[in-house]
C-alpha cells in the first residue's frame, strides 16, 4: 500500500524561509537508492499552514510563492517524489511563475487557476531531467515513467480547479 506523507510548513518557515526540518527530514531522498527511492515516489503532499484567514488562494500569496520558489531552487526534486492530493502538486508549481490568476464562478464551490501553460511547461522541462534521473537509479520502468509525466501534464491542460 502507498504511504503518504504530509508535511505541513508553518507560517513562521515560510515567512523567514526556514527549511532546517525540511532539509532534516527530506534533504537525503534524492540520494536514497533502488527500493529505498521507489518507495518515496509518489508519496510526498505539502501544506501550508497559517493562511486560513486570507482570502487569496495560496499559489497567490507573496510570501507562500518566494517560499516555495526557493524550496524548489533548493530541493528540485518535485515531480519524483510529489503526490498530488488536494492537488498539491499543482498548488506547488503555480506559486513557480510569475503570472497567475484566479476566478470562481457564484455557484460552484471550485476556483480555478488561469495561467501561461508555457511558463509551466518550461520548468517541467528542467523538472523531468530530474525526475528521470531518479527514475533510472530507482530502477522504475520507462512506461511507468511515460504515464507519470503524462499524468503530470494533464495538471496543467485547461488550468487547475480547485476547492
Amino acid at each position: 500500500m502507498k504511504q503518504i506523507i504530509l508535511h505541513t510548513f508553518t507560517k513562521a518557515e515560510v515567512e523567514a524561509l526556514d527549511f532546517k526540518r525540511f532539509d532534516a527530514l527530506f534533504g537525503h531522498w534524492p540520494q536514497l537508492w533502488n527500493h529505498e527511492l521507489r518507495d518515496k515516489f509518489d508519496s510526498l503532499v505539502f501544506m501550508v499552514d497559517g493562511y486560513n484567514d486570507r482570502t487569496e488562494e495560496i499559489y497567490c500569496i507573496p510570501e507562500v510563492r518566494r517560499f516555495y520558489r526557493e524550496l524548489h531552487r533548493r530541493w528540485p526534486w518535485w515531480t519524483f517524489f510529489l503526490c498530488n492530493e488536494n492537488a498539491s502538486m499543482a498548488v506547488a508549481y503555480l506559486c513557480l511563475i510569475d503570472e497567475v490568476g484566479t476566478y470562481k464562478r457564484d455557484t460552484n464551490p471550485m476556483c480555478a487557476a488561469s495561467f501561461d501553460p508555457r511558463l509551466i511547461l518550461e520548468i517541467l522541462h528542467h523538472d523531468f531531467g530530474r525526475m528521470n534521473y531518479l527514475w533510472s537509479i530507482a530502477r522504475m520502468s520507462d512506461e511507468a515513467n511515460d504515464q507519470r509525466s503524462d499524468d503530470i501534464l494533464k495538471l496543467f491542460k485547461g488550468g487547475v480547479s480547485h476547492e
